[in-house]
C-alpha cells in the first residue's frame, strides 16, 4: 500500500501559497517567464524538491501527492505547475544519478539550488582528461532563467548518451521564448561552445538504478517524467471546466427574444457533463497505470517497458483531453473569450501547448500497440534496438 507520509503538509503548503501565487501570475506571460515573487515563493515552500532525496533536504513525496500538488499549481497557472515540475525533475535526476563528489558542489552548504534540464542528446561531446569537451544547443530549457544548474542530454561516439550538468553563467542562453501557450514558462533554448564538463559531473541518460533517493527515482524513463506532463494537463482543463460552468449561469447567448444562459441550453450541458466525466476518467486511468509502476519503484525495482509505456500513454490521453476540453470551455465563451483579459483563451492555448511536447506525442498508441501485439523490441519511446 502505497505510504503518503507529507501528503497533508505538501497540500497544505499549496493551499496557504495559492492566493499569492494567483496574484502574481498575471505578470507571467509578459514577462515570458515566472515573476520573481512566484519563484521564491516555490522556493521557500520547497515545491521544488519534491522529487529531490530526503538526504538532500528534499521532499521526496510519493507518486500521488506529487500527481496531486503539481495537478493543483497547474490549476492556479499553466505556467506554475509546469515550472515546478520541470524544476523538480531538474534538481531530483541529478540529485539522485550524479556521484558524491558532484553533489558536494552542487548542493555545498546543504543549500538546495533551482535547476533547469533538457535530457534530450543535443549535444555532442569529445572525451577528454577528467571529463568532455562539449558543444550543442539545447531547446525548451524551462525556468533556465531562474537556475544556477542546468542539465543537458550528450552524445559520444562509441558510448551511451549521457547527461551533463554545467552552472547556468556557463552557458549563452538564448532570448527566444516567443509563443503562443505556457508563456510565463521562460523556456528558453541554451548553448555549451566547447565546455569542459568533469565526468563526475555527469550520468547516463538511461541509467534507471540511482545511488539515492526514494521510490520515484526507481519509475526510470519515461515513468520518472510521464506523470508531470499529465498532471499539467489536467490542472488546466479542470481550471477552464471551473471558468465556464460559473460564467455559463450568466452568459446570454441568442437573438433578442430567444437570448437563454449558457447554461440553459442542452448542447452545453451534454457537452459540459461529457468533459466533466472524461477529465475524470483521464485522471483515474493517468493514477492506475502510474500506480502500477509505483508498485514496482517501491520495492527498488525499474518498471517493465510494458508498464512504462502504459504510464505514457495515459499522459498522452490526458493531454488530448484537456486540449479538447480548454476548447470546448473557450467555444462557449463565445466573443468574450477572444480577449487576453478571458483566462479561457489562456487555457485553451496552454493546452495545446502542453500537447505539443513530445511525451505527448501520439506516437505512444503505437508504441503502446507494439506491446499489446507481442512485437520484438517494443520499446516505450519507439527506439529501435540496434
Amino acid at each position: 500500500m502505497i505510504t503518503m507520509s507529507n501528503r497533508t503538509e505538501i497540500l497544505n503548503r499549496i493551499e496557504k501559497i495559492s492566493g499569492s501565487l494567483e496574484q502574481y501570475s498575471s505578470k507571467s506571460e509578459e514577462l515570458r517567464r515566472l515573476p520573481d515573487e512566484i519563484v521564491q515563493i516555490l522556493k521557500q515552500t520547497g515545491l521544488f524538491t519534491m522529487k529531490l532525496s530526503a538526504d538532500l533536504g528534499g521532499l521526496d513525496t510519493d507518486i500521488v501527492t506529487y500527481m496531486d500538488a503539481i495537478e493543483e499549481l497547474s490549476r492556479i497557472d499553466g505556467s506554475i505547475g509546469w515550472n515546478t515540475m520541470i524544476g523538480n525533475s531538474a534538481i531530483g535526476r541529478p540529485g539522485s544519478f550524479l556521484e558524491k563528489s558532484a553533489i558536494d558542489v552542487i548542493f555545498k552548504n546543504q543549500e538546495i539550488p533551482l535547476a533547469a534540464s533538457v535530457p534530450s542528446p543535443s549535444g555532442k561531446a569529445v572525451p577528454t582528461d577528467g571529463g568532455y569537451i562539449l558543444s550543442g544547443t539545447w531547446s525548451y530549457a524551462s525556468g533556465i532563467s531562474q537556475s544556477v544548474w542546468v542539465s543537458g542530454g550528450f552524445t559520444i561516439e562509441n558510448e551511451p548518451p549521457r547527461i551533463a550538468c554545467m552552472l547556468a553563467t556557463a552557458l549563452e542562453i538564448h532570448d527566444n521564448w516567443q509563443v503562443m501557450g505556457l508563456k510565463g514558462t521562460g523556456s528558453c533554448s541554451y548553448t555549451a561552445n566547447e565546455l569542459f564538463v568533469p565526468k563526475n559531473f555527469t550520468f547516463e541518460l538511461n541509467n534507471q538504478i540511482p545511488l539515492r533517493g526514494g521510490p520515484m527515482n526507481y519509475l526510470g524513463r519515461p515513468g520518472f517524467v510521464t506523470m508531470d506532463h499529465a498532471a499539467v494537463c489536467l490542472g488546466i482543463a479542470k481550471r477552464s471546466l471551473e471558468t465556464i460552468t460559473e460564467m455559463s449561469k450568466t452568459k446570454l447567448r441568442g437573438y433578442n427574444s430567444d437570448l437563454l444562459p449558457v447554461s440553459d441550453r442542452g448542447y452545453f450541458k451534454k457537452d459540459l457533463g461529457l468533459s466533466k466525466i472524461k477529465l475524470s476518467a483521464a485522471r483515474a486511468l493517468v493514477k492506475e497505470s502510474h500506480l502500477k509502476g509505483w508498485e514496482y519503484a517501491e520495492q527498488g525495482i525499474v518498471p517493465p517497458p510494458l508498464i512504462q509505456s502504459e504510464m505514457r500513454t495515459s499522459g498522452v490521453y490526458a493531454s488530448e483531453i484537456a486540449e479538447e476540453i480548454t476548447h470546448m470551455a473557450f467555444k462557449y465563451g463565445g466573443g468574450e473569450a477572444i480577449y487576453l483579459n478571458n483566462n479561457l483563451q489562456k487555457y485553451y492555448r496552454d493546452a495545446c501547448a502542453c500537447a505539443q511536447h513530445m511525451m505527448s506525442n501520439q506516437s505512444s498508441y503505437e508504441n503502446y500497440a507494439n506491446f499489446i501485439l507481442d512485437v520484438e523490441d517494443a520499446d516505450p519511446m519507439g527506439v529501435k534496438s540496434k
